[in-house]
């Protein structure tokens, strides 16, 4: 698979991730502000990757894309987002 396949693929992967999580603290809790932050950051890479994308920069587009995702599979794992329990997309604790 090429670099551009590659890319292409996971931004659809992130696409059906980012449409199933969601903040699974409470708002009125000390932790819902992190995960607001980690909501932040997992969407600044994404659209860091989108803006690579768009300047044909795939390397960088392909990094933003694994940071964000990184972001999205570490809240789930500390309880911070929840994704419906899909253990296809995301990596839950056991």
């Amino acid at each position: 698979m090429e670099l551009k396949e590659k890319v292409e693929r996971y931004f659809e992967i992130e696409k059906s991730a980012l449409d199933k999580i969601h903040i699974s603290v409470p708002e009125d809790s000390y932790l819902y502000g992190i995960a607001k932050d980690h909501l932040d950051m997992v969407m600044n890479y994404y659209n860091d990757a989108r803006y690579f994308y768009s300047k044909n920069d795939l390397i960088n587009a392909f990094a933003s894309l694994n940071y964000s995702y990184g972001w999205i599979d570490s809240a789930i794992r500390i309880g911070l987002f929840d994704g419906d329990s899909d253990h296809r997309l995301f990596t839950h604790f056991r």
